[in-house]
């Protein structure tokens, strides 16, 4: 059981984003006064399929790059003799509602697309000008979802971006109840020019699983490549008003630097590792 933990607890965490959405997931319906056709207009196109060409055309192909160097490393952490490390997984977990951004322009565009994610239910948009791909929403929850940060009424907000000719990826999200945040997230994914990959998750609650107020606050860095799964793992206490630390003002990180800026924020180190002779290991 312990093997496959962390491959099962990733499947399970995906399945509860949505269900902890709270979101209005119905087939959008034209506006009063709005025609069907009028409403069909919105709607990208379909068109010849494009030619084929080289690097990252849309958000799904960063997340497929990010999985295909995960499995070749899934064996070795799912054989870690340890507890789970969950923090080695979660950070994906963003692609799981991102690539809903995909589906609003599935011909791959220029322009602004709007409509409903088809999971999330959340009210969102995407456009695409050039190398670089927006995306977010801006909705507010009709019920109440799994978990006390997720209440009807609650409001949800993501706003990211993928610069296609840097392959630098950035979401920031937040839940804010009567005006004031109550989860924050930033997760940056970036591939580097020998193919590997970095991420930064940031992390930041002010309630905690019970419902209670407590701040507290997670940041992983990973660096995922053939035979390599780098890994940073820290807490602090700060909440939802964490200071951001990104690839765009530190650069492309590596373990010992994501350490080093880590502390410099505050956040006290949990674990730290790497893969060595092809198994999961702590650093000493």
């Amino acid at each position: 059981m312990k093997k496959r933990m962390a491959s099962i607890s990733f499947l399970l965490a995906a399945a509860l984003l949505f269900w902890a959405c709270g979101g209005d997931s119905a087939p959008q319906q034209p506006a009063a006064g709005e025609s069907a056709a009028t409403s069909q207009a919105a709607k990208p196109r379909a068109q010849a399929p494009a030619t084929a060409v080289s690097g990252l055309q849309k958000i799904s192909d960063l997340s497929d790059a990010w999985s295909a160097l995960y499995k070749k490393n899934e064996k070795a952490i799912n054989d870690y003799d340890g507890m789970p490390i969950m923090g080695l997984v979660t950070p994906a977990l963003t692609f799981a509602s991102s690539v809903q951004f995909d589906l609003l322009n599935l011909n791959n565009q220029e322009g602004r697309f709007e409509g409903r994610m088809m999971l999330a239910g959340y009210q969102g948009f995407v456009e695409k000008a050039g190398a670089k791909i927006t995306f977010g929403y801006d909705d507010t929850l009709k019920k109440d979802g799994f978990g006390p940060t997720a209440k009807a009424n609650d409001r949800v907000v993501a706003n990211g971006f993928l610069a296609l000719g840097q392959e630098y990826f950035r979401e920031e999200s937040f839940t804010e109840r009567a005006g004031k945040k109550i989860v924050r997230n930033l997760t940056e994914f970036k591939r580097l020019g020998d193919g590997s990959m970095i991420c930064l998750a940031l992390s930041g609650h002010s309630i905690n699983f019970r419902g209670d107020e407590e701040l507290s606050d997670d940041a992983i860095f990973l660096h995922n490549g053939p035979g390599r799964y780098d890994f940073v793992i820290a807490k602090a206490k700060t909440g939802p008003e964490f200071k951001s630390i990104t690839f765009a003002e530190q650069g492309d990180l590596t373990k010992e630097k994501a350490v080093e800026l880590f502390k410099a924020a505050g956040y006290t180190i949990e674990k730290s590792g790497g893969l060595r002779d092809g198994k999961l290991a702590l650093d000493q």
